[in-house]
């Protein structure tokens, strides 16, 4: 069996990311695709990407309240040990 060419596995790599997208568009709020299905009925196809664009990331909030904690814990670490210092 030949080896893939470069603009094969250019295309598998792009229709691997495809797959994953569709797969998260199917997995996402059933509010939000019930919006995207109405826009799409009702209105062009450029509308419809506009839509989809407006929805916010998926994982960001969710990152950024770990983030904050770590963060905070660090600091909190921080502070205990120069306290624990002084008193020393």
């Amino acid at each position: 069996m030949p080896k893939k060419t470069k603009k094969e596995k250019i295309l598998a790599a792009y229709r691997k990311k495809l797959r994953l997208l569709e797969q998260s568009n199917i997995k996402s709020p059933p509010s939000l695709t019930s919006e995207v299905n109405v826009r799409t009925t009702n209105t062009r196809t450029s509308e419809v990407k506009q839509t989809e664009k407006i929805a916010p990331p998926k994982y960001f909030f969710l990152d950024l309240r770990k983030s904050l904690i770590l963060v905070s814990i660090i600091i909190a670490v921080e502070i205990g040990l120069y306290f624990a210092k002084l008193i020393k």
